[in-house]
């Protein structure tokens, strides 16, 4: 039977963090819309929005939804084994949403016509990159979630959707001159950005997961090394042994 502290606790985080994510960029929507014509409220809240949203549905809503539902232990060689088998099935989405991420790019450069060296073309690309930050981030928010750290969605979440509106509004308020499909795709790369370093920078420096865990794959150390630049270089087969053997 549920405890009824941890259900209180539950529902308080989550709609703390529903009520944010939904308040934040209804203030800040009430100052930004008096600068942006119709046309521009249309690229931002519907053909940005829509592109956004496709992609990462596409690419990420059928594994958050099963691997959501997986019982993780909490402690112990159970929950290593736990989480090694998870994300082996949670990075599967990321590929899969490069791909993604790629065609529907292409769609829309063929269907509207437009070059890649436009404003929109570049807004588009930079809304791609955004999609991507997003998907690295994505094993690491289904790892929290499974193992009910709500208070890191909440910060994260929060401080994403504030980078995002502030990126915006200091954009388009004090008038630097850049285009407005630009701005609104910087805003959302910011937002992409923050759910990346505040998931991966929690989990790996508080948390502390070994390499071989958040990477269970055969090059997973090699991929770890190069994204966070670590000194040791993997490639090298000596070393690559030598770090097999520490995990």
């Amino acid at each position: 039977m549920s405890d009824p502290t941890n259900l209180s606790r539950t529902f308080k985080y989550l709609m703390a963090t529903q009520f944010l994510s939904r308040g934040i960029p209804f203030i800040f929507n009430t100052w930004i819309v008096r600068h942006l014509t119709q046309e521009d409220y249309a690229l931002y809240a519907v053909q940005f929005h829509l592109f956004v949203t496709c992609v990462l549905f596409l690419s990420r809503e059928g594994f958050r939804r099963a691997c959501l539902r997986m019982d993780m232990k909490r402690g112990g060689a159970s929950m290593e084994e736990d989480v090694v088998r998870l994300m082996k099935v949670v990075w599967m989405s990321f590929p899969l949403g490069i791909f993604i991420t790629a065609v529907a790019s292409l769609l829309v450069f063929w269907w509207q016509e437009i070059s890649y060296s436009s404003p929109h073309g570049k807004a588009i690309l930079i809304n791609g990159c955004a999609c991507i930050l997003e998907l690295l981030a994505e094993p690491l928010y289904i790892l929290s979630q499974n193992l009910v750290l709500l208070k890191l969605r909440l910060m994260v979440e929060t401080i994403a959707t504030f980078s995002r509106c502030m990126t915006l509004y200091i954009l388009i308020v004090k008038q630097f001159g850049m285009e407005k499909s630009i701005i609104f795709a910087l805003s959302q790369f910011a937002y992409g950005a923050c759910l990346f370093l505040g998931y991966w920078g929690y989990l790996i420096i508080f948390c502390k997961f070994r390499r071989s865990y958040l990477f269970p794959f055969r090059y997973g150390c090699f991929v770890f090394n190069i994204i966070f630049c670590t000194q040791h270089m993997s490639f090298f087969p000596k070393r690559r042994k030598r770090e097999t053997l520490m995990f």
